[in-house]
């Protein structure tokens, strides 16, 4: 039984690019979708192949160790990253923390071809030259269902001198890929080819694990989830590459040297953004003339000249214009200047105004308010007795009594003086009117 799962957001399965996957599996085995963990009771127990298509949550440390049993119990697992699909960020999977354990890595790296060849995106690379493992090229003819492994014809197959070479005898096109660091006990199975950048660098690996009562654990590693796509299964001969890789992982007759997996791969050189540039527009460019064999033709000396030849013609115009002929007349120049005429400023004088005279602030009111008036406004401000002293005090200010006239500064004083001013007036009307 084979089983896609769905519980990460896979972005494949068969109900979205892997259709006609699906349908080319069911024809010989039962083929189901997991929508629940992982680490579920008895998930995993029948099944014989997982498939994770490119999935895009992280999986928990229990599903991980989960896995790893499966593939350690003769269980195959099968897993499609995709291009730049390991950015870090919480909705991305963590695929490298399950497959680091089997020596395979997947990079944060696009494979694109170097040179435009049929496909008009340079990520929809064709590579034509990137089988690892002869057995792929032996094996491409078997149909899916078939168990038992058949040779290739030989009048089919290119040799060399050290013998038969399938690295050419199988092409197909790798969409939207990433490259993959691939360290022993895995070994590599698809490359990227000479044509491609990175060049030669791996795409596919497999790891296998010890015979364990007659199962032995497999685990395949693809770079690309749309190697395999509904658009990309009939493109080129993915479909037989599909059909020697899935017999690999059903274990129906096909299996691989891991010596020949390959581990002398070229470092990495920087290119341009081909990506960036295959968008822009292409003009024309035409190709320059021969340099002629004496250099004095590429000398030009009419670029510039002096001569008098054309100064009959000139004064003949003059004629035949009807133009008196005289000597030129001095003309003024006029300067135009960018700034108005230069004026002076006048302006009117500023008077000071006189300053304040310096005088002292006083009340007016109270210098020329009747005494009867101001002894009233005292008298109804000092209504308390209280205030009395201060009252009888400033009585003797309006009535201008001072401690010398008084005899004293107290109340009393003022009162015994002011009592005997009134008995003495008192005194002096009633004998005026005896008189």
């Amino acid at each position: 039984m084979i089983i896609f799962d769905v519980s990460k957001r896979e972005t494949h399965h068969p109900k979205a690019n892997y259709k006609n996957l699906c349908r080319r599996l069911r024809s010989f085995v039962k083929v189901q979708v997991n929508k629940e963990r992982l680490t579920s009771p008895g998930r995993l127990e029948d099944c014989k192949l997982l498939i994770l298509g490119s999935p895009k949550r992280p999986f928990d440390d229990d599903e991980i160790s989960a896995l790893k049993n499966y593939v350690h119990k003769g269980g195959s697992l099968a897993i499609f990253a995709s291009e730049c699909g390991l950015q870090r960020s919480p909705e991305v999977s963590n695929l490298n923390e399950l497959t680091r354990d089997f020596g395979i890595c997947i990079e944060n790296a696009t494979v694109v071809r170097a040179m435009y060849h049929k496909y008009l995106h340079p990520r929809q690379a064709l590579i034509q030259n990137g089988i690892v493992q002869p057995e792929i090229g032996v094996e491409k003819f078997t149909p899916l269902n078939n168990k038992n492994a058949r040779p290739l014809p030989q009048q089919n197959m290119t040799r060399n001198d050290a013998g038969v070479n399938s690295s050419m005898s199988l092409s197909f096109v790798y969409p939207n890929g990433t490259t993959l660091s691939v360290q022993s006990p895995a070994y590599t199975l698809l490359t990227s080819g000479s044509t491609s950048y990175p060049v030669d660098c791996p795409i596919g690996a497999a790891w296998e694990s010890a015979n364990v009562s007659g199962k032995q654990g497999r685990v395949l590693v693809l770079g690309s989830s749309d190697i395999f796509a509904d658009s990309w299964l009939d493109k080129e001969e993915n479909s037989q590459l599909c059909d020697v890789l899935f017999r690999y992982l059903l274990d129906r007759g096909v299996s691989f040297d891991p010596s020949l997996g390959r581990s002398d791969f070229e470092g990495r050189e920087c290119v341009p953004d081909i990506s960036s540039l295959s968008a822009l527009v292409k003009p024309c460019l035409l190709e320059n003339d021969p340099l002629p064999q004496d250099y004095r033709c590429l000398l030009c000396d009419d670029l510039f000249g002096l001569h008098n030849n054309y100064v009959l013609d000139v004064i003949d115009l003059y004629e035949r214009l009807n133009v008196p002929y005289e000597p030129l007349s001095l003309v003024e120049p006029h300067f135009e200047c960018p700034h108005p005429p230069l004026r002076l400023a006048t302006h009117q004088p500023r008077m000071l105004d006189p300053p304040s005279p310096a005088l002292e602030l006083f009340d007016l009111d109270e210098c020329f308010t009747d005494v009867r008036v101001r002894l009233a406004q005292l008298a109804d401000r000092c209504s308390d007795h209280s205030n009395l002293d201060e009252y009888l005090q400033e009585a003797a200010g309006v009535l201008d009594l001072d401690a010398r006239t008084v005899g004293g500064e107290s109340p009393k004083h003022l009162l015994h003086y002011i009592g005997t001013i009134i008995a003495l007036h008192r005194h002096d009307e009633c004998d005026n009117a005896r008189e």
